[in-house]
């Protein structure tokens, strides 16, 4: 089956996010930045904005 580029992307990114310890995500959260959170956890600042409309839904 094939798979579309941004199909590929997506799943990447999604792979990427699920390597974060998402308790100490949340505990760290509350008190860092955005800045501060991806260089912790040495992902981008565009995947902190995600992970934090992901757990807002």
């Amino acid at each position: 089956m094939r798979q579309a580029k941004k199909e590929s992307d997506a799943k990447q990114i999604n792979r990427q996010l699920f390597a974060v310890d998402f308790h100490d995500f949340l505990e760290k959260e509350v008190t860092m930045n955005d800045f501060e959170l991806s260089q912790e956890f040495q992902i981008s600042i565009g995947d902190v904005q995600l992970l934090r409309r992901n757990m807002n839904r």
